[in-house]
């Protein structure tokens, strides 16, 4: 029994220091964007805190126009593999964009786009890894 604890012990703290857990229960992930209106494309990072089964709030930072920026919201999946959709909303509140990615050869790819109405505005593609 003392053996299987030590084991499991060992198996959390390999997790944490590879950064697919953390102790706070957060894990961030980093790559790139792309807007397609303007072209403008930028290194991103986005920062997943766990808030339930398969469930995590999300802050995305980058800067576009040469600001920085943080969108905030939710999403849902696995930060390991499959499909992962989220919806985020800028600074101010006055802005929301959706996102969808899938696990693809080791860094989720997908597409953003804005809530224009019960519309999807599609506005450009992420890759996280």
């Amino acid at each position: 029994m003392r053996r299987d604890i030590l084991r499991l012990a060992c198996v959390f703290l390999l997790l944490v220091c590879c950064g697919v857990v953390t102790a706070e229960g957060e894990r961030t992930l980093r790559g790139r964007y792309v807007w397609t209106g303007s072209g403008e494309a930028g290194d991103l990072e986005a920062v997943f805190t766990a808030a339930g089964e398969g469930k995590w709030s999300v802050d995305f930072r980058f800067a576009h126009g040469g600001d920085p920026h943080v969108y905030s919201g939710t999403a849902e999946g696995s930060l390991t593999g499959g499909a992962l959709q989220g919806k985020v909303s800028n600074e101010g509140g006055g802005r929301q964009f959706t996102f969808q990615m899938k696990f693809e050869d080791g860094q989720f790819r997908g597409t953003h786009a804005e809530l224009k109405g019960d519309r999807e505005q599609p506005t450009g593609t992420l890759n996280l890894g």
